[in-house]
């Protein structure tokens, strides 16, 4: 670690282990984040010099620090919403909310933010411009991001360049991942309704069977990506919901597909919508049936900037030596509303290793995940570098 900011972190980050664990115990989903927006403000407000903002893109938190400085602004941004799902873990701060839980690592990175803001806090002689701390509601599906981007987050000062970091258990514990150019996938969900005229299950010739045509179209969709995407091209298409009859002698009038398709390029992204519209009606008009299409949510491309990937990668390696910095980690088909930022304006999004032996071992978005608390204070000291490090960005 820095040697002249070690001292403040270490300190920062105990406690900073307890801020994160209290917020795993109690977790909140998209735009309902209130008791966190609380926490978040009361932290920040005894910090000297630091102007906090609530209610921005609903429940956000703005902190800016160094507003009168007169370099360029750094903005750093961390999420706040819990996931839709039931914990597994018996640990002391395991969720005690009844089918919520930060299975996604939240908890951990507002901590690792808050605890940013305090060591700078601390050093404000030493920033050159000021920094603006986004606590982001909303990011799993509901496009929080895109809420505080128009509710005026990136105006009153515009940042230079925008930063966010993700725990990931895939890196060990001490490792940095990031990667020019795109990172996570552009994204969108959609639904596909069969329609046909339902008939007894006995009797399908007096009717359409739209189970059998919802297969049909399930498996033909499946042959979009591997016969009209580019095989270099990263693209898919996943159907995990099918819905028809509630009885088992029931051709039903209609049938239920959800899915989402994911893609490294906006533009493979729209060609998926397009061929999806016309494979599923295509498919269904063969088969006497009809085929309602809706598209929606789902994110655009996350593309980290050239400048700001190579000034994330250099203080990274200074901070953990250049053994412990993947700067051509593998770009991943999830999907980060960082990326409604990105369109605005130039950052970079990087992965923090969470997994070692004192880690669960569980991949994100598990029941038994659990932020790994030994990579706060790295993350602390790589926010605070990125930010008292970037006048190298120019």
């Amino acid at each position: 670690m820095s040697t002249s900011l070690q001292p403040l972190i270490d300190e920062v980050a105990e406690e900073m282990k307890i801020v994160r664990r209290r917020l795993h115990k109690h977790p909140e989903p998209a735009f309902e984040e209130y008791e966190t927006a609380k926490l978040i403000g009361e932290h920040l407000g005894k910090i000297e010099g630091m102007e906090v903002r609530t209610g921005i893109g609903r429940t956000g938190v703005v902190g800016l620090l160094g507003g009168d400085k007169p370099g360029a602004c750094i903005a750093l941004r961390a999420d706040m919403d819990c996931l839709r799902m039931q914990e597994e873990n018996s640990f002391n701060h395991a969720s005690q909310r009844q089918g919520l839980m930060h299975g996604c690592g939240h908890d951990g990175h507002i901590a690792c933010l808050i605890g940013a803001a305090k060591v700078l806090g601390k050093v404000q002689d030493r920033l050159a411009g000021p920094v603006k701390f986004i606590f982001q509601p909303a990011e799993e599906n509901f496009g929080g991001a895109a809420e505080m981007v128009a509710d005026g987050v990136l105006e009153g000062p515009v940042p230079r360049a925008v930063f966010a970091l993700h725990g990931t258990p895939s890196l060990p514990c001490g490792q940095i991942g990031l990667c020019y150019g795109p990172m996570m996938a552009a994204s969108r969900y959609f639904t596909i309704r069969v329609n046909g005229p339902g008939t007894h299950a006995a009797m399908p010739h007096k009717g359409v069977d739209t189970v059998l045509v919802a297969s049909q179209i399930v498996c033909a969709l499946h042959t979009i990506v591997s016969r009209n995407v580019n095989p270099r091209e990263a693209a898919l298409i996943s159907i995990p919901r099918i819905e028809g009859a509630k009885a088992p002698n029931v051709l039903p009038t209609q049938v239920l597909l959800e899915g989402t398709l994911r893609a490294l390029a906006n533009e493979t992204r729209d060609f998926l919508e397009k061929r999806i519209t016309e494979v599923a009606q295509g498919v269904a008009s063969a088969s006497g049936a009809t085929a309602e299409i809706e598209f929606y949510g789902g994110y655009p491309l996350l593309e980290n900037d050239r400048e700001c990937c190579e000034h994330v990668t250099r203080v990274a390696r200074e901070c953990v030596g250049p053994n412990n910095v993947r700067c051509d980690y593998p770009p991943s088909l999830g999907a980060e509303d960082f990326a409604f930022y990105l369109e605005k304006l130039p950052g970079a999004f990087w992965w923090l290793g969470l997994g070692n032996k004192e880690c669960s071992g569980a991949p994100l978005h598990n029941p038994c995940f659990d932020f790994n608390d030994q990579a706060i204070a790295l993350a602390i000291e790589l926010h605070c570098q990125v930010v008292l490090q970037a006048g190298e960005l120019g």
